[in-house]
Formats: structure tokens, C-alpha cells, sequence
């Protein structure tokens, strides 16, 4: 009997070893892709490449920074330019990418903008803000891009 209750336990802890490995063999741990671009990326210049760079703030190489995204005028903390980001699909629709710093409610150039996507290039402001809105950028220029892509020649 004891030959045999040393056969039954030998069974079970085989069989308890099988079953664990083979768990281990078909379960697979995966983990989310990771974006392969990099802060230091700036946005093709050729318009043919159809691409740009999702919404957000890049800091470039030189030590200028750029904003992509789309300007509106916020009316918080006395009011500022800002520019927006996010879509739908990552639930953030609305955030704010940077605010523009030197850039008055009544500037021709942000007014004629408002609602439209834009490039924003310009210095990173350190510090503290009264605007506590978002990274703040000092613009030295603002562009229109297309959301839509140019033509194949």
C-alpha cells in the first residue's frame, strides 16, 4: 500500500508539473507597441509626403521647440492663444499642447488662425505662469498646416 500511495503522489505531482508548463507554453504576455518617434523629430518639409507630426510639443535640436495642433482662444486666467491637441479615439480631445505667451486677444495673425490647424515654432518658457494652463512657448512664428495631403506628382 505504501509503494502504491507513493505511485498515486508521483502521478499527481507529474501531472501538476505538466499541466503548469503547459500554461506557461500557450499563455503569452504582450505588451503595447511603443511609438518609435522621438522628441528631437521635426515634421517633413516636403508637402509631397503627404505626413506630419501628430498633435503635440516637440523640442527640436537647436533648443526651439515646436507645436502642432489647433489654435483657439482660451478665456481662463485673463485669457491666452493656446494650442490643442487630442482626438476622440484617445479620450483627451481638448488638451492643451502649449500656450502662446506673447501673443495678444486681438492679434490679426491668431485671429485670422482661430480654429484652424497650425505649426507653432518658438522658445519653451521655464518658470511660473499665471496661466497654469500648459507648457508655455514664446512664438517667433505661426503657420497654417493642411490637414489634408498633397497631391502625387
Amino acid at each position: 500500500m505504501n509503494r502504491r500511495g507513493t505511485s498515486i503522489a508521483f502521478a499527481l505531482v507529474l501531472f501538476a508539473a505538466l499541466v503548469v508548463s503547459g500554461c506557461a507554453a500557450t499563455e503569452s504576455t504582450t505588451t503595447a507597441p511603443q511609438p518609435t518617434t522621438t522628441a528631437l523629430q521635426s515634421a517633413p518639409d516636403d508637402p509631397s509626403m503627404g505626413t506630419r507630426l501628430a498633435p503635440g510639443l516637440y523640442d527640436l535640436a537647436d533648443g526651439t521647440s515646436e507645436a502642432y495642433g489647433t489654435l483657439e482662444w482660451r478665456d481662463l486666467e485673463g485669457g491666452f492663444w493656446a494650442v490643442i491637441g487630442g482626438t476622440e479615439a484617445t479620450g483627451d480631445v481638448g488638451t492643451t499642447v502649449a500656450v502662446i505667451a506673447n501673443a495678444a486677444k486681438d492679434d490679426p495673425t491668431y485671429v485670422a488662425l482661430a480654429g484652424r490647424t497650425v505649426r507653432v515654432v518658438g522658445n519653451r518658457l521655464s518658470g511660473a505662469s499665471v496661466r497654469m494652463a500648459g507648457p508655455e512657448i514664446e512664438a517667433s512664428s505661426i503657420s497654417e498646416i493642411s490637414d489634408t495631403g498633397a497631391a502625387y506628382e
